[in-house]
């Protein structure tokens, strides 16, 4: 039997994903002789050692394209709140320019100024 404790000091939600494997191919002096083990049996156990290493590969894939898949919609929502912002702000700065460039050329400030 195995425990597993994990801790978060922060009060902010974390995602912890781990895959747990517990045991190994066994080799050939490990086995037993040759005449009491048919080497079919061999080959399977190594089939099955291998197709669960592709399975937990194509696990830790899937949680790694939805963590960046998660990471990349944050982001193009930022990018595109900023632009936004910025397009909004360009145009209330070239009012004011256009504003500012009437009122100088203006006659009755003209006059004043001269």
């Amino acid at each position: 039997m195995y425990k597993f404790c994990f801790h978060n000091p922060y009060s902010t939600p974390e995602t912890v994903s781990f895959y747990i494997h517990v045991g190994h191919i066994p080799n050939e002096h490990d086995l037993a002789k040759d005449e009491h083990l048919n080497p079919i049996n061999v080959k399977i156990a190594e089939l099955r050692e291998a197709l669960e290493s592709v399975t937990a590969e194509q696990k830790y894939l899937k949680a790694r394209d939805a963590r960046h898949r998660h990471t990349n919609e944050s982001t193009r929502k930022r990018v595109v709140f900023y632009t936004v912002g910025e397009y909004l702000l360009l145009a209330a700065v070239s009012s004011l320019q256009v504003l500012y460039i009437r009122r100088l050329f203006s006659k009755s400030v003209a006059y004043n100024r001269v």
